[in-house]
């Protein structure tokens, strides 16, 4: 099954209300242009010795045997046994032959001194640069990324994301200046490489959610945990007067239609401290018109949102009980620690006290859910 490009920006609009101090404005999914650099690279790659090899390769570093029959005289073994050793050293690059004289390479040395068996691969890799400053992205962005080979992108529930026109070339140089870099690791450079060229420069989009608050704007991508600090910056270098410049929707306007294409044409949109508005809504709705995992959440329209909620505490920890039990069901609960931290992440969202372990059992139980129940029982 591939891989989904983003999580649900109601899943992100839930992490920007849990940062201090954040005014969120508007929501934009953006393809976010990212060059794809395949690189022809050379990779010093470490290795444990055979036994016989490293004595071998000791012998003639450090002891000065340059020649096949010193080193059997010396080990005291057959001439074709330190042969075939030889052999394989000169195919691996740590020795070279003249006649019947050894020299130990440069390679050979160092395999020496760090007690391991470094041998020399081509190989292929894609790097990737950002596609408006042509800067690296770290190594964080990598795993859990989908890069799309295509400006298009439409999740599940309907979230079209819009693509972003970057610079109109990829400055070559930046592989070069890449790999002089100390902290090269950082940006997805692997310990051994030695030289890379450029084979190939392709474009690439990244999906990405981008915040615009008060005083910022923040970036979130699928592999980033958080507000991408990276992305933000360039986000506020490039996008920041393009998002501004964008007509300013009529917020309340938009959720009040909603409201009232949803039999709530009496509940008025009300603006939080934050700026974010929200709608109460009676208790006795959720669990039928308006779906548990809705309570706390937000919906989302033509780049605005608003949070659906309710007056009632118990409705409220009612729906982290439920959100809880669902989270359960689809199997994302490895083990105890990590399901406190999420019913307490969702107890938080909603102003309750979070709910244990065997809380959430007892509920399950009594919603007759016989499988939330056995994996609760198996935490």
């Amino acid at each position: 099954m591939t891989a989904a490009a983003h999580v649900d920006a109601r899943r992100i609009l839930e992490r920007v209300m849990r940062l201090p101090e954040v005014r969120p404005l508007r929501l934009f999914p953006l393809l976010l242009p990212v060059w794809g650099v395949e690189i022809q690279a050379t990779i010093r790659e470490a290795q444990p010795y055979e036994l016989f090899d490293r004595y071998l390769s000791r012998a003639v570093a450090e002891a000065g045997l340059i020649d096949a029959s010193a080193l059997a005289d010396f080990f005291g073994v057959e001439p074709a046994l330190v042969e075939r050793g030889l052999r394989y050293l000169d195919t691996i690059g740590h020795l070279d032959r003249t006649g019947e004289m050894l020299r130990m390479t440069d390679l050979g040395y160092r395999s020496v001194a760090d007690g391991c068996r470094y041998v020399v691969k081509e190989d292929r890799q894609i790097l990737y640069f950002d596609g408006f400053a042509g800067r690296p992205l770290t190594r964080g962005h990598y795993p859990g990324a989908v890069w799309l080979d295509e400006p298009r992108l439409t999740l599940k529930g309907g979230t079209r994301f819009q693509p972003v026109a970057g610079a109109p070339w990829f400055r070559t140089d930046a592989v070069g200046e890449l790999m002089a870099r100390p902290d090269r690791a950082q940006f997805n450079i692997p310990d051994g490489l030695e030289r890379a060229t450029v084979a190939q420069v392709g474009s690439a989009w990244l999906p990405a959610y981008v915040v615009e608050c008060v005083d910022r704007l923040l970036v979130f991508v699928k592999a980033i945990d958080g507000p991408d600090p990276y992305l933000g910056w360039v986000a506020e270098q490039y996008l920041a007067q393009v998002l501004a410049d964008e007509p300013r929707p009529d917020d309340l306007g938009i959720w009040r239609e909603w409201l009232a294409g949803k039999g709530f044409a009496d509940v008025r949109p009300e603006r939080m401290g934050n700026g974010v508005l929200r709608a109460v809504l009676p208790g006795r709705v959720f669990g039928n018109r308006i779906a548990w995992w809705q309570l706390g959440s937000f919906e989302c329209r033509k780049q605005t949102f608003m949070q659906l909620w309710c007056d009632d505490a118990a409705v409220r920890r009612r729906g982290v009980l439920e959100r809880g039990r669902a989270m359960v069901r689809a199997g994302g609960i490895r083990d105890a620690a990590v399901l406190a931290a999420r019913l307490s992440e969702l107890a938080e969202q909603l102003g309750v006290e979070p709910p244990d372990g065997d809380e959430l059992l007892k509920h399950a139980r009594e919603q007759d859910d016989a499988v939330a129940a056995t994996v609760l029982e198996r935490l």
